[in-house]
Parts: C-alpha cells; sequence; structure tokens
C-alpha cells in the first residue's frame, strides 16, 4: 500500500524531487525559447530529426512538470515521476538515434534514475519497475514516431560536420 504524501519521512525525497523541478524549470525555457533560438537543434546537431512544434511543447510540459512535483498527493506525484522517466528514456532513445556519443545518454538517464528513486520512496519497488517497463515501452514508441535521422547532407551540413557527431 502507498504510503500518504504528509507520511513520506524519506529525508531524500523532497531534495531528489527539487532538483528535478530546478533542471526542468530550465530546460522548459530552452525549449521555449527553441523557435527563436534554435540552440538545442544546434548542440544536438540533429538536423532537423524533431518536428519543430515539438521543443516548445516539450519546454511548456517540463515547466507543467516542475510545478507539478510539488503537489501534496502520492498519485499525481508518481503520475509525474513516470512521464519524468518516459519523457527522459525518449531523450537516451533521441541521442542513440541521432548517433551521438553512448556517453550522451547519461544526461537524460540521470532524470531516469531519479525518477525511479523518488518513485520507490513512494510506492513498492515492484510496482515502481513495472511502472519503468511501461514508461520504457511508451518512450520507444514514441521514439520511433517522433525522430527522424536525417544524413547531414541532407540538412545542409558538410562532410566535415557530420564526422563530428560520433568518435568511437
Amino acid at each position: 500500500m502507498m504510503a500518504s504524501a504528509t507520511a513520506n519521512n524519506n529525508p531524500f525525497d523532497y531534495p531528489l524531487r527539487l532538483c528535478e523541478s530546478v533542471a526542468f524549470i530550465l530546460h522548459g525555457i530552452l525549449g521555449l525559447c527553441e523557435p527563436f533560438t534554435g540552440c538545442l537543434r544546434s548542440a544536438f546537431q540533429d538536423n532537423g530529426a524533431m518536428p519543430t512544434w515539438f521543443w516548445p511543447l516539450a519546454g511548456s510540459i517540463l515547466i507543467c512538470v516542475a510545478i507539478i512535483n510539488f503537489r501534496g498527493n502520492d498519485v499525481v506525484i508518481l503520475m509525474n515521476q513516470a512521464y519524468i522517466a518516459a519523457f527522459h528514456m525518449g531523450g537516451v532513445l533521441y541521442h542513440n538515434s541521432l548517433g551521438h556519443h553512448p556517453a550522451s545518454g547519461v544526461g537524460p538517464g540521470m532524470f531516469v534514475f531519479l525518477a525511479f528513486a523518488v518513485a520507490c520512496m513512494r510506492a513498492p519497488i515492484w510496482m515502481a519497475f513495472g511502472g519503468l517497463m511501461v514508461c520504457y515501452v511508451f518512450a520507444v514508441g514514441l521514439a520511433k514516431v517522433l525522430v527522424k535521422p536525417k544524413a547531414a547532407s541532407d540538412a545542409g551540413q558538410s562532410d566535415e560536420s557530420a564526422r563530428l557527431l560520433r568518435v568511437d
């Protein structure tokens, strides 16, 4: 049985959710500004692999997730952690699909771990792990639909910049 929000005495619960939310506010602002700056697509060298509308939508949702992360209801927080895990597993798959170095998945993967840790503090571990597996299946499906890698030559990049994508 899940503990109520007021009975959650784990001293790591609030700090982990705070770390998530601070990062999501910052990343949300980057996503909202993406149509004007192009900083994410440029940094990730995705050559238009993601739909243009994705970045501001993801930014808006991340800001909402950051705020909802402090609601007192266990079910709301667990659903929030499920979204966090699915979104960031999608980030790992995004980098993998673009042929980035495997270490580029560590950033989004860290938030999958944080979401799993918070879920384990509020639900039995078997439930948290089962939820993580459902989130993974959801992330794989969305990544197949949304991420459409394009060759560097298709996007007008030189062969030199295409070789810089992956170094291993």
